[in-house]
């Protein structure tokens, strides 16, 4: 027998008309409640919860949760400023340990983190800290479902790929053994849907599914055979879910530690490297300052909710600007290679500078009757010391 393929995994619409049959005997997805309370075959309605599937929509899973992230994380020193807090450096009032720390009690009083426990709240000593206190609330309050789609979603899982294996895994689930037993028309449709599609999950042609699907049928096998098929299929579509989401998080994982890595090397690059534009000295205050422009959120895109940095939101809102001057500073280094011409305009003033102070003093120093320039002595005036044929060239 050929081995499993996981690329026989149906897509969305395939998924759709699957098990269509059977469709009337779920409740609608989008229905709200005076729809379910005018449907009479609506089996909530008749206490009939057969095939009852409950669809987790990603895209509309977290909703106000979203409001409790932190506005921003890289503008701790600027919150404290407009809430008026101040910290130990400032002479008085208190640290900032305490500042986070207080603002977590006070929250944890008021109800906001009633699944936070002590020992949790005691880390909160600074805005990290917080930030991370307020995530393990909003996981606490997911139950596993969503918890699971959370997860699949911040190590990138295509939406479309999580709906899909969730839809899925769910109808199956809702099938019981009565389903397979019916001995009408649903019924065989269903056991001959569920044995077709555990014969394409094993690796064989649909031509050779089929022919083998009916042979079930005809040898009066299909009821035994459909049991053993849903538990196959359960067991094939749960083992390609828990791979995809375990290899999404490897891979989150591996892009973390990589992305850290980068940061902590461009870091070094910009605070501690000697040189970072040709001979020109910067200071360590621009240093910090260059380093916290490229690499500290400061502004929420209120339309995707992702965090720019000072240089992206810049980019963001002036693109035209910024590409601009990236392509006259990329041009000027001539490819960020070379920065003299930073430099050469400046070291021209000063030479400019300097040859005017030297023309003054010059100008300024004793001369003899014929215009040459008198040494500086101790002794008495000599009429031939004097610098003779020495002319300023300037």
């Amino acid at each position: 027998m050929e081995a499993l393929g996981f690329d026989n995994i149906m897509g969305a619409e395939e998924i759709d008309t699957l098990f269509s049959d059977m469709d009337d005997n779920q409740p609608e997805e989008t229905g709200g409640e005076e729809d379910r309370q005018d449907n009479p075959d609506n089996p909530e309605e008749h206490g009939d919860t057969t095939n009852k599937t409950t669809e987790v929509d990603p895209e509309d899973l977290f909703g106000d949760e979203e409001e409790d992230k932190p506005e921003s994380v890289g503008s701790e020193k600027k919150n404290n400023e407009e809430k008026g807090g101040s910290s130990a450096d400032d002479g008085g009032g208190t640290s900032p340990s305490n500042f986070y720390s207080s603002i977590a009690n006070a929250m944890a009083e008021d109800g906001i983190f009633p699944n936070l426990d002590e020992e949790t709240l005691n880390k909160v000593v600074d805005a990290e800290t917080l930030s991370d206190a307020i995530e393990a609330e909003i996981k606490a309050r997911f139950d596993e479902g969503q918890q699971r789609i959370l997860d699949a979603l911040k190590n990138g899982v295509e939406p479309s790929e999580i709906r899909n294996y969730e839809n899925t895994l769910s109808y199956i689930n809702s099938i019981k053994e009565s389903d397979l037993m019916a001995e009408d028309e649903k019924g065989e449709q269903l056991r001959s849907r569920l044995i077709y599609q555990d014969f394409i999950n094993k690796g064989m042609s649909p031509e050779k599914a089929q022919k083998l699907t009916q042979r079930s049928i005809d040898a009066g096998t299909d009821v035994e055979d459909a049991k053993e098929a849903l538990q196959s299929n359960r067991d094939y579509f749960q083992d390609g879910y828990n791979k995809l989401l375990k290899d999404a998080e490897k891979q989150a994982e591996e892009d973390r530690a990589e992305r850290k890595k980068q940061q902590e090397k461009l870091k070094d690059s910009i605070l501690k490297d000697k040189t970072i534009m040709g001979d020109m000295d910067v200071s360590q205050d621009v240093r910090k300052k260059v380093y916290d422009n490229i690499a500290k959120p400061v502004y929420r895109d209120p339309e995707t909710g992702e965090y720019l940095t000072a240089i992206q939101r810049y980019e963001m809102e002036h693109r035209a600007d910024f590409l601009k001057y990236a392509g006259l500073f990329f041009t000027l280094t001539d490819g960020f290679k070379d920065f003299k011409s930073f430099i050469k305009g400046e070291v021209k003033k000063e030479k400019i500078k300097g040859l005017r102070e030297l023309e003054h003093t010059l100008s300024n120093t004793r001369r003899d009757a014929n215009g040459n320039l008198k040494l500086v002595t101790t002794q008495k005036d000599d009429p031939e010391s004097f610098l003779e044929g020495f002319k300023l060239d300037i």
